[in-house]
């Protein structure tokens, strides 16, 4: 894999590869942004390229250092993981010995530590000699999804760059180009705000199994029956996954609620966003008004925005329906 082959932050591709051009690439990078955005490819990227044989500014892939860091063999570059859900001190002085050492083979020692967060204090103190005083054939990239337990000593002797969500056009064109229909990669791309890897990875039935059970809830708020099913369904589930799945679930209902939007006003099918429920939701267009729908829609963004509050979940879920079904005197 090379920078060209990597889905979205552009911006962040283009910097680096000014960088390898310059012979200019930070000793300490930090890599930080969600989830599946490509902060691990773009690593092993730039991991290649400070040791490519044909480029000075990407990977060739076809080199034997490029081949080897692909296999996991090129003993110049080392992924740092946990264990057991946590990055040790022993790990760090392990690192810290080995960074001291010049390249066996290639030009650059490159170290990939991933999680970033997963450091103890302990382990994050211990690597602070070594971001101030690199040796110049060292380089370090730390990659974090939640850079808020970063500690600021870190995070000031790093470069740091920030990932964005992929948008869902890199992710629409990236699955097509994968055998995903257009259909399939539209709404998958509607479902994962921005995670690529999340997108190439999920089980198309169980997605549609997901999509049809909110259509149905869906249905409930709008004819104003109770949807008692939903509260036994998360009742028993962890916060953090409960969380997790309701956000998914009122984003799809805002969804069909902008797709209702669109049908009530004629407009072009091809922007629908659950092109695979077109006919059902015509079905529903003409029971109801537009300020009734555009009333749920704004309803279901609040209930996005209230969710991010860290509010009780079986207070959330009470208010939630209470509110939408509410809604009916629109």
């Amino acid at each position: 894999m090379s920078f060209s082959d990597i889905t979205g932050n552009a911006r962040i591709k283009k910097i680096l590869t000014k960088a390898l051009q310059r012979d200019r690439i930070p000793n300490s990078l930090l890599f930080s942004g969600p989830q599946g955005v490509g902060k691990i490819e773009t690593a092993l990227v730039v991991a290649k390229a400070l040791n490519c044989l044909n480029l000075t500014d990407d990977a060739c892939e076809t080199c034997g250092p490029c081949t080897a860091v692909n296999k996991g063999t090129f003993p110049d570059v080392m992924r740092i993981s946990p264990e057991k859900d946590i990055l040790k001190i022993d790990q760090m002085r392990i690192l810290k010995e080995a960074a001291y050492l010049k390249p066996m083979v290639g030009r650059k020692r490159v170290f990939i530590v991933d999680p970033a967060e997963k450091m103890t204090m302990q382990a994050s103190n211990s690597l602070l000699k070594i971001l101030e005083e690199p040796p110049s054939f060292f380089h370090i990239i730390l990659i974090t999804s939640n850079p808020f337990v970063i500690l600021p000593t870190i995070k000031s002797r790093c470069q740091v760059l920030s990932f964005s969500p992929v948008s869902r056009d890199d992710i629409a064109r990236c699955l097509i180009e994968h055998d995903f229909s257009e259909e399939k990669a539209k709404i998958l791309s509607l479902l994962v705000r921005g995670n690529l890897k999340q997108a190439m990875n999920m089980d198309w039935e169980e997605v549609r199994a997901e999509r049809e059970e909110t259509w149905q809830l869906f249905l409930s708020f709008l004819h104003r029956e109770p949807p008692t099913s939903f509260f036994k369904e998360y009742s028993v589930r962890r916060r953090g996954v409960v969380e997790e799945e309701i956000r998914s679930t009122l984003e799809l209902l805002a969804s069909f609620s902008r797709d209702l939007v669109l049908i009530k006003e004629n407009a072009d099918s091809k922007l629908l966003l659950n092109p695979d429920f077109e006919d059902l939701l015509r079905e529903e267009a003409g029971s109801v008004r537009l300020e009734q729908i555009l009333a749920m829609l704004e309803l279901i963004e609040g209930l996005l925005h209230s969710l991010q509050r860290n509010m009780n979940i079986k207070l959330f879920m009470s208010s939630m329906i209470s509110d939408v079904m509410g809604n009916h005197h629109v």
